[in-house]
């Protein structure tokens, strides 16, 4: 039969195989290094904490600088527009023909009345009111009505009789012209740099091939024929 142990014996707690001091000891924490370590973090983030903020302040002054700047460029260069477009006004108005309104490097004055024209438009004014003039006469031989207005066929009209008074007049107020138009030598200096400063006029006028002509008006200006 087998044994039984008491309740007593059961409800005893047993003792324990090991002693305390066999079993293993926790590290002791050192607090104080601790401490000190996060005092150092601590300190090295304050220090660069103060550096970020010193280069972002730096940055924020450099920033405004430069914006100042930049309105101070923005605001020249808007002056620098208006100037340039106050000259180049200027230059169209100075050098603009009066007939054409478009801007001519070589300009010529009227002395009559001082319309200031392109050498194309007053060419092509006298040269129509003369050939007009040929057509309309009735003893003009028709051989030389046929030939191209030139300074030859000016001449053999004013030889043969055919021709001794020539009328023009102004294609601006119709003042009666006289005198052979005058070139305004004074402005063509300032109208080079002009055009190379601020670039050649978009309405600029061609020049008349006749421009080159050594002797310039001799098909349409004769000395010995009078101009009324």
């Amino acid at each position: 039969m087998p044994t039984t142990r008491s309740h007593s014996a059961l409800c005893r707690p047993r003792s324990s195989s090991k002693r305390s001091s066999d079993l293993p000891q926790k590290p002791k924490v050192d607090t104080n290094r601790i401490l000190e370590e996060v005092s150092d973090v601590a300190t090295f983030f304050k220090k660069e904490v103060k550096k970020s903020h010193l280069e972002l302040t730096k940055l924020r002054i450099a920033k405004k600088r430069a914006e100042k700047a930049l309105y101070r460029a923005r605001a020249m260069q808007e002056d620098l527009k208006a100037t340039v477009e106050r000259i180049t006004a200027a230059r169209d108005a100075v050098a603009g023909c009066d007939v054409c309104k478009g801007c001519a490097s070589r300009q010529f004055i009227l002395v009559e009345c001082g319309h200031v024209s392109c050498y194309g438009c007053l060419r092509n004014w006298f040269h129509t009111s003369l050939r007009e003039q040929i057509d309309d006469s009735t003893i003009i031989p028709e051989y030389l009505r046929r030939r191209p207005v030139n300074a030859e066929t000016l001449r053999e009209l004013h030889d043969g009789g055919y021709l001794d008074v020539v009328l023009y007049d102004c294609p601006v107020c119709e003042e009666p012209v006289r005198m052979k138009p005058t070139e305004v030598n004074k402005l063509s200096a300032f109208f080079e740099v002009a055009n190379d400063v601020l670039g050649q006029p978009k309405n600029r006028v061609v020049n008349d091939p006749h421009l080159s002509d050594p002797v310039l008006w001799k098909d349409l200006f004769h000395d010995e024929i009078q101009y009324v």
